[in-house]
């Protein structure tokens, strides 16, 4: 699979830079500083996983009167720390950034390269899953949460957010998020199930004719849920818990389930148990599928331990023959805290970082020019040849983006691919000797 012009680093830059050129500018029109520049130096910064990185263009410049925030991010003027969070603060989310997932996950559709995540002909999982990333006893804004306890509360921002997996693939390709936050007008606290209504209703309206399955805790596991995700005509897998679905833990112990058996990935016997249309609420008379399974683990004195993987409900029909995907779309249930959340959180993208916490949408727009950085990220291992060579030639991603920076803060370059091919050994390139 080669790579497409419209998936190289300088077209998916381009392709963020035309919708943060459209963001409504309701300054003076002599500023310095154009809000397609600032949102541009930003998502450098996350790119770069570099908080620090204007700082050293700043000195390049001064020294060299040149800076690779213009070479490969084509910023005329690097901004103040100082007018960068203003000006960050005071954008709209939704205009500047979801025209940008959604290009991109268009460009992969084009590139066929989505299609290697399809769990069943023309379906894509959708994992969804909600995270806080940032808090403080101290400092809030109109939009912050309110957590805690009475006795010791904090103000904190969370989003409910999406991602398309597949098990077996180590990339995730998140979709826009949707801000968990004080709504303006509702005396309600919002949450992460709120959250999901009206996560499904806008990403229908960016993806109408993709076919989705839905997969969460069993938090999502609620009438209003599933009716909606039925709505907008997509599947749901979610994980159940005996406390809150007394109705179908009643039924379940009067039927009879239907059973197979499979090889799980450490070749032991799995055992899968279902039964399709069963009741799970009594008071909604709502129905649903259910699968349970669970792994017979050899041990030392001959006798099987058994490791119980979990109990689900899902609008798909389960048969023996399509048990076992279901199972495993599923289990991969994990891949958007582990591929995603822990990624942005512990693997250099400091998604919990205090960037400058702002009025209106500062810490909302830095998740999001973050989480941005992250999936174009993903998208250089999934489509960039020379992207996908350079990481092979590191054992541990951080030490890549470790010399990536070093070399950006020191060192000209005419374009990002040149200090990738500059990386790979390639002397010839412009840069100038170390």
């Amino acid at each position: 699979m080669h790579l497409k012009k419209h998936l190289s680093f300088k077209a998916l830059r381009e392709a963020a830079q035309e919708s943060f050129a459209l963001v409504p500018d309701g300054r003076a029109a002599n500023s310095s500083n154009s809000i397609r520049d600032v949102m541009s130096a930003g998502f450098a910064c996350m790119y770069f996983q570099s908080p620090s990185l204007l700082e050293f263009q700043r000195k390049m410049e001064v020294k060299e009167k040149r800076n690779n925030l213009r070479s490969m991010f084509d910023v005329t003027n690097i901004p103040t720390d100082t007018g960068i969070r203003n000006i960050i603060d005071s954008v709209d989310t939704e205009t500047a950034f979801r025209p940008i997932y959604k290009e991109f996950f268009m460009r992969l559709q084009r590139g066929k390269h989505l299609e290697q995540y399809q769990i069943f002909p023309g379906k894509y999982l959708l994992n969804v899953d909600g995270t806080q990333y940032r808090d403080s006893h101290d400092i809030n804004c109109k939009k912050c949460l309110i957590r805690g306890t009475k006795k010791n509360p904090y103000y904190c921002h969370q989003v409910l957010q999406g991602a398309i997996v597949k098990p077996g693939l180590r990339q995730v390709i998140p979709v826009m998020p949707e801000e968990i936050r004080a709504q303006d007008g509702e005396n309600k606290k919002d949450c992460e199930t709120n959250a999901l209504l009206r996560f499904m209703d806008k990403f229908r309206k960016d993806h109408d004719k993709l076919g989705i399955i839905v997969n969460g805790d069993a938090l999502y596991a609620t009438t209003p849920i599933i009716q909606k995700i039925q709505e907008h005509k997509a599947n749901y897998i979610f994980k159940i818990e005996e406390a809150n679905h007394k109705t179908l833990v009643k039924n379940l112990a009067t039927i009879e389930k239907s059973k197979t058996y499979e090889t799980s990935r450490r070749k032991n016997e799995l055992v899968i148990e279902w039964h399709n249309d069963i009741e799970l609420f009594k008071t909604t008379g709502l129905r649903t599928n259910y699968i349970e399974a669970w792994e017979l683990v050899p041990q030392k004195d001959g006798k099987n331990k058994v490791e119980y993987f979990g109990k689900w409900i899902t609008d798909l029909e389960v048969t023996a023959e399509s048990a076992k995907t279901i199972l495993d779309a599923a289990r991969a249930r994990w891949k958007i805290e582990n591929e995603c959340f822990n990624s942005l959180k512990n693997h250099g993208y400091n998604i919990e970082h205090n960037y400058g916490h702002g009025k209106e949408n500062a810490s909302y727009n830095f998740y999001n020019l973050t989480l941005l950085a992250f999936t174009m990220h993903q998208i250089h291992q999934l489509t960039d040849i020379l992207f996908k060579k350079l990481r092979s030639s590191y054992g541990r991603l951080t030490s890549l983006w470790n010399d990536i920076r070093a070399f950006v803060n020191r060192l000209f370059f005419n374009g990002l691919e040149e200090l990738w091919l500059f990386l790979l050994g390639d002397r010839n390139s412009n840069a100038p000797p170390a």
